[in-house]
Protein backbone atom coordinates (compact mmCIF):
# COMPACT_ATOMS: atom_id res chain seq x y z
CA UNK A 1 0.00 0.00 0.00
CA UNK A 2 1.48 3.40 -0.84
CA UNK A 3 1.60 6.09 1.06
CA UNK A 4 -1.38 7.94 -0.71
CA UNK A 5 -3.16 5.40 0.07
CA UNK A 6 -2.44 4.82 4.06
CA UNK A 7 -4.04 7.84 6.56
CA UNK A 8 -2.28 9.96 8.40
CA UNK A 9 -3.02 13.18 10.17
CA UNK A 10 -0.15 15.60 11.68
CA UNK A 11 -0.69 18.87 13.62
CA UNK A 12 1.49 21.85 14.12
CA UNK A 13 2.03 24.01 16.97
CA UNK A 14 -0.24 26.73 17.67
CA UNK A 15 -0.54 29.24 21.21
CA UNK A 16 -4.26 29.03 21.36
CA UNK A 17 -3.85 29.51 25.43
CA UNK A 18 -1.57 33.02 25.15
CA UNK A 19 -4.84 34.15 21.89
CA UNK A 20 -7.62 33.40 24.56
CA UNK A 21 -5.72 35.09 27.34
CA UNK A 22 -5.32 37.95 25.08
CA UNK A 23 -8.78 37.99 24.37
CA UNK A 24 -8.01 37.19 20.72
CA UNK A 25 -10.19 33.89 20.20
CA UNK A 26 -13.24 32.10 22.10
CA UNK A 27 -11.64 30.32 24.46
CA UNK A 28 -12.63 25.95 24.65
CA UNK A 29 -16.24 25.41 26.03
CA UNK A 30 -17.71 28.61 24.94
CA UNK A 31 -19.47 29.43 21.79
CA UNK A 32 -18.68 30.68 18.94
CA UNK A 33 -21.58 30.15 16.90
CA UNK A 34 -25.11 29.10 18.63
CA UNK A 35 -25.35 25.90 19.56
CA UNK A 36 -21.28 25.59 18.76
CA UNK A 37 -19.22 24.81 21.78
CA UNK A 38 -15.22 25.17 21.14
CA UNK A 39 -13.36 22.23 21.83
CA UNK A 40 -9.98 23.53 20.33
CA UNK A 41 -8.74 26.24 17.97
CA UNK A 42 -6.99 24.83 15.53
CA UNK A 43 -5.74 27.84 13.17
CA UNK A 44 -5.58 31.58 13.86
CA UNK A 45 -4.94 33.11 10.27
CA UNK A 46 -5.13 36.23 8.86
CA UNK A 47 -8.73 36.52 8.17
CA UNK A 48 -10.09 33.41 9.89
CA UNK A 49 -10.18 31.70 13.20
CA UNK A 50 -10.72 27.94 12.72
CA UNK A 51 -12.11 25.58 15.78
CA UNK A 52 -12.60 21.78 16.58
CA UNK A 53 -16.31 22.23 17.90
CA UNK A 54 -19.22 20.12 19.28
CA UNK A 55 -22.39 21.09 17.79
CA UNK A 56 -25.42 20.46 20.04
CA UNK A 57 -27.24 20.32 17.28
CA UNK A 58 -26.04 17.60 15.28
CA UNK A 59 -24.85 15.80 18.34
CA UNK A 60 -21.25 15.84 16.54
CA UNK A 61 -18.07 17.63 15.72
CA UNK A 62 -17.88 20.05 13.09
CA UNK A 63 -15.68 22.35 11.95
CA UNK A 64 -16.32 26.70 12.30
CA UNK A 65 -14.88 29.25 10.26
CA UNK A 66 -15.24 32.89 11.70
CA UNK A 67 -13.95 36.03 10.56
CA UNK A 68 -11.71 37.37 12.94
CA UNK A 69 -12.81 39.66 15.18
CA UNK A 70 -10.43 42.49 13.96
CA UNK A 71 -11.27 42.36 10.01
CA UNK A 72 -15.70 42.44 10.74
CA UNK A 73 -15.80 45.97 10.03
CA UNK A 74 -13.63 45.43 6.57
CA UNK A 75 -16.38 44.96 3.51
CA UNK A 76 -13.42 43.11 1.20
CA UNK A 77 -13.32 40.28 4.37
CA UNK A 78 -16.86 39.99 4.96
CA UNK A 79 -17.41 39.75 0.82
CA UNK A 80 -15.11 36.84 0.75
CA UNK A 81 -16.67 34.74 4.06
CA UNK A 82 -20.37 35.07 2.08
CA UNK A 83 -18.73 34.52 -1.40
CA UNK A 84 -17.32 31.13 0.13
CA UNK A 85 -20.70 30.68 2.11
CA UNK A 86 -22.74 30.64 -0.85
CA UNK A 87 -20.39 28.56 -2.66
CA UNK A 88 -20.43 26.26 -0.51
CA UNK A 89 -24.13 25.99 0.86
CA UNK A 90 -25.47 25.69 -2.45
CA UNK A 91 -22.86 23.03 -4.05
CA UNK A 92 -22.48 19.66 -3.57
CA UNK A 93 -19.36 17.24 -5.00
CA UNK A 94 -17.78 14.40 -3.59
CA UNK A 95 -14.37 16.17 -4.04
CA UNK A 96 -15.89 19.12 -2.11
CA UNK A 97 -15.76 20.31 1.47
CA UNK A 98 -19.00 20.44 2.40
CA UNK A 99 -20.47 23.27 4.87
CA UNK A 100 -23.45 22.54 6.74
CA UNK A 101 -24.86 26.25 7.45
CA UNK A 102 -23.47 29.88 7.40
CA UNK A 103 -23.58 32.69 9.95
CA UNK A 104 -24.01 36.47 9.40
CA UNK A 105 -22.81 37.41 12.67
CA UNK A 106 -19.96 36.61 12.81
CA UNK A 107 -19.66 36.32 9.19
CA UNK A 108 -18.49 31.97 9.54
CA UNK A 109 -19.32 28.76 8.10
CA UNK A 110 -19.94 25.35 9.88
CA UNK A 111 -18.52 22.68 8.05
CA UNK A 112 -17.76 19.13 7.99
CA UNK A 113 -14.67 17.51 9.88
CA UNK A 114 -12.26 16.01 7.42
CA UNK A 115 -9.94 12.92 8.28
CA UNK A 116 -6.55 12.50 6.68
CA UNK A 117 -4.07 14.92 5.81
CA UNK A 118 -3.25 18.16 4.00
CA UNK A 119 -1.11 17.24 0.83
CA UNK A 120 1.67 19.37 1.94
CA UNK A 121 2.07 17.40 5.30
CA UNK A 122 1.64 13.94 3.13
CA UNK A 123 4.90 14.88 0.61
CA UNK A 124 6.83 16.66 3.52
CA UNK A 125 9.33 14.29 3.56
CA UNK A 126 8.83 12.45 0.13
CA UNK A 127 7.23 13.14 -2.92
CA UNK A 128 4.66 11.17 -4.68
CA UNK A 129 5.09 9.04 -7.45
CA UNK A 130 3.50 9.50 -11.09
CA UNK A 131 0.22 7.07 -10.59
CA UNK A 132 -0.77 8.71 -7.20
CA UNK A 133 -0.32 12.02 -8.70
CA UNK A 134 -2.04 11.18 -11.22
CA UNK A 135 -4.74 9.77 -9.60
CA UNK A 136 -4.88 13.12 -7.09
CA UNK A 137 -4.78 15.38 -10.24
CA UNK A 138 -8.14 13.18 -11.52
CA UNK A 139 -9.60 14.20 -8.76
CA UNK A 140 -9.35 17.67 -8.89
CA UNK A 141 -10.31 17.91 -12.48
CA UNK A 142 -12.96 16.59 -10.91
CA UNK A 143 -14.44 19.12 -8.64
CA UNK A 144 -12.52 21.92 -10.40
CA UNK A 145 -14.42 21.24 -13.11
CA UNK A 146 -17.54 21.17 -11.00
CA UNK A 147 -16.82 24.18 -9.77
CA UNK A 148 -15.82 26.26 -13.13
CA UNK A 149 -19.47 24.72 -15.23
CA UNK A 150 -21.14 26.58 -11.98
CA UNK A 151 -19.20 29.84 -12.75
CA UNK A 152 -16.82 29.74 -10.16
CA UNK A 153 -13.04 29.77 -9.64
CA UNK A 154 -11.36 28.38 -6.64
CA UNK A 155 -8.01 30.68 -7.38
CA UNK A 156 -6.21 28.98 -4.34
CA UNK A 157 -5.54 25.34 -5.69
CA UNK A 158 -2.77 24.62 -3.68
CA UNK A 159 -1.41 21.31 -1.52
CA UNK A 160 -2.47 23.02 1.53
CA UNK A 161 -5.82 23.39 0.55
CA UNK A 162 -6.17 19.60 -0.86
CA UNK A 163 -6.86 16.93 2.01
CA UNK A 164 -6.03 12.83 1.17
CA UNK A 165 -7.66 10.58 3.17
CA UNK A 166 -6.99 6.65 1.52
CA UNK A 167 -6.11 8.17 -1.92
CA UNK A 168 -9.46 10.27 -1.65
CA UNK A 169 -9.26 13.87 -2.36
CA UNK A 170 -10.83 16.66 -0.79
CA UNK A 171 -11.03 20.21 -1.55
CA UNK A 172 -10.77 22.62 0.50
CA UNK A 173 -10.84 26.28 1.89
CA UNK A 174 -12.70 28.73 -1.30
CA UNK A 175 -11.82 32.38 0.81
CA UNK A 176 -10.50 33.80 -2.74
CA UNK A 177 -13.37 31.77 -5.01
CA UNK A 178 -14.93 34.30 -7.01
CA UNK A 179 -16.70 34.51 -10.76
CA UNK A 180 -14.75 34.63 -13.59
CA UNK A 181 -13.75 38.40 -14.43
CA UNK A 182 -11.85 40.80 -13.10
CA UNK A 183 -9.51 40.46 -10.66
CA UNK A 184 -7.72 42.22 -7.58
CA UNK A 185 -4.06 42.18 -8.10
CA UNK A 186 -2.09 39.73 -6.67
CA UNK A 187 -4.47 37.99 -4.52
CA UNK A 188 -3.67 34.19 -4.08
CA UNK A 189 -0.42 32.28 -2.84
CA UNK A 190 2.64 33.29 -3.83
CA UNK A 191 4.35 30.49 -5.54
CA UNK A 192 0.97 29.01 -6.55
CA UNK A 193 -1.43 32.46 -8.08
CA UNK A 194 -1.22 32.20 -12.08
CA UNK A 195 0.75 35.37 -13.54
CA UNK A 196 -2.75 36.45 -14.15
CA UNK A 197 -3.64 36.73 -10.71
CA UNK A 198 -0.56 38.65 -10.01
CA UNK A 199 -1.23 41.12 -12.72
CA UNK A 200 -4.87 41.94 -11.47
CA UNK A 201 -6.60 41.07 -15.12
CA UNK A 202 -9.54 39.21 -16.12
CA UNK A 203 -9.24 35.57 -14.66
CA UNK A 204 -11.04 32.05 -15.80
CA UNK A 205 -11.14 28.49 -15.40
CA UNK A 206 -7.03 28.69 -17.01
CA UNK A 207 -6.04 30.44 -13.55
CA UNK A 208 -7.02 26.95 -11.54
CA UNK A 209 -5.35 25.14 -14.60
CA UNK A 210 -2.42 26.60 -13.45
CA UNK A 211 -2.94 26.21 -9.71
CA UNK A 212 -3.20 22.57 -10.28
CA UNK A 213 -0.05 21.92 -12.68
CA UNK A 214 2.06 23.80 -9.73
CA UNK A 215 0.19 21.53 -7.05
CA UNK A 216 0.98 18.65 -8.91
CA UNK A 217 4.65 19.49 -10.15
CA UNK A 218 5.04 20.10 -6.55
CA UNK A 219 3.82 16.63 -5.22
CA UNK A 220 5.66 14.80 -7.83
CA UNK A 221 9.11 16.66 -7.31
CA UNK A 222 8.86 18.62 -3.53
CA UNK A 223 9.83 21.56 -5.83
CA UNK A 224 7.66 24.70 -7.17
CA UNK A 225 8.41 24.74 -10.75
CA UNK A 226 9.12 28.63 -10.65
CA UNK A 227 10.09 28.81 -7.12
CA UNK A 228 8.31 30.28 -3.95
CA UNK A 229 9.14 33.97 -4.60
CA UNK A 230 7.32 33.85 -8.55
CA UNK A 231 6.15 37.61 -8.25
CA UNK A 232 5.59 38.24 -12.20
CA UNK A 233 5.30 41.57 -13.33
CA UNK A 234 2.74 42.53 -10.08
CA UNK A 235 5.05 43.75 -8.03
CA UNK A 236 3.13 44.06 -5.44
CA UNK A 237 5.32 42.93 -1.76
CA UNK A 238 8.13 45.45 -1.63
CA UNK A 239 10.72 43.18 -0.34
CA UNK A 240 10.49 41.23 -3.36
CA UNK A 241 10.73 44.44 -5.70
CA UNK A 242 14.32 44.30 -7.18
CA UNK A 243 13.85 39.83 -7.90
CA UNK A 244 14.11 38.88 -11.60
CA UNK A 245 10.73 38.14 -13.00
CA UNK A 246 11.18 33.37 -13.51
CA UNK A 247 12.21 32.04 -16.24
CA UNK A 248 10.89 28.62 -17.64
CA UNK A 249 8.91 26.25 -15.43
CA UNK A 250 11.68 23.98 -14.40
CA UNK A 251 11.65 20.44 -12.53
CA UNK A 252 14.13 17.20 -12.86
CA UNK A 253 14.28 16.65 -16.95
CA UNK A 254 13.82 13.00 -16.61
CA UNK A 255 11.03 12.93 -13.80
CA UNK A 256 7.97 12.73 -15.99
CA UNK A 257 7.37 10.56 -19.04
CA UNK A 258 6.88 12.81 -22.22
CA UNK A 259 3.25 13.49 -22.56
CA UNK A 260 2.80 14.36 -19.09
CA UNK A 261 5.83 16.34 -18.43
CA UNK A 262 4.50 18.25 -21.85
CA UNK A 263 0.88 18.99 -20.81
CA UNK A 264 2.23 20.41 -17.45
CA UNK A 265 4.53 23.05 -18.95
CA UNK A 266 1.72 23.49 -21.24
CA UNK A 267 -0.41 24.14 -18.16
CA UNK A 268 2.10 26.42 -17.21
CA UNK A 269 2.28 28.65 -20.26
CA UNK A 270 1.74 32.41 -18.93
CA UNK A 271 -0.65 32.95 -21.93
CA UNK A 272 -3.91 31.70 -19.97
CA UNK A 273 -4.98 31.62 -23.38
CA UNK A 274 -2.48 28.66 -24.23
CA UNK A 275 -3.08 26.54 -21.77
CA UNK A 276 -4.97 23.32 -22.03
CA UNK A 277 -8.54 22.84 -20.10
CA UNK A 278 -9.28 20.18 -17.73
CA UNK A 279 -10.66 17.85 -20.22
CA UNK A 280 -7.30 17.47 -21.98
CA UNK A 281 -5.30 17.29 -18.44
CA UNK A 282 -7.65 14.38 -17.07
CA UNK A 283 -7.58 12.61 -20.58
CA UNK A 284 -3.17 12.64 -20.44
CA UNK A 285 -3.08 12.10 -16.72
CA UNK A 286 -5.62 9.33 -16.60
CA UNK A 287 -3.63 6.16 -18.34
CA UNK A 288 -1.27 7.19 -15.62
CA UNK A 289 -3.53 6.62 -12.44
CA UNK A 290 -4.13 3.99 -10.08
CA UNK A 291 -7.35 2.07 -10.68
CA UNK A 292 -9.74 1.58 -8.13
Amino acid sequence: MSRWRRARTDSGSLDAAGLVEAGVVVAPGEEVLPGHEVVALLAHGRRMDTYDVWSHERGCRCVVKVLRADRRDEARAVDAVRREAEVLTTLAHPHLVRAYEASDDPPGLVLEVLPGATLDALVEDDPLDLPDAAGLGLQLCSVLGYLHRHDWLHLDVKPANVVVDHGRVTLIDLSLASRPGPSRRGAGTRGFLAPEQARGDALGPAADVWGLAVTLVDALSGELPYGDEATWDSRRRVPLLHRRDPGAPRWPADLLPAEVDGLLRACLDRDPAARPDLATVRAVLAPHAHVG
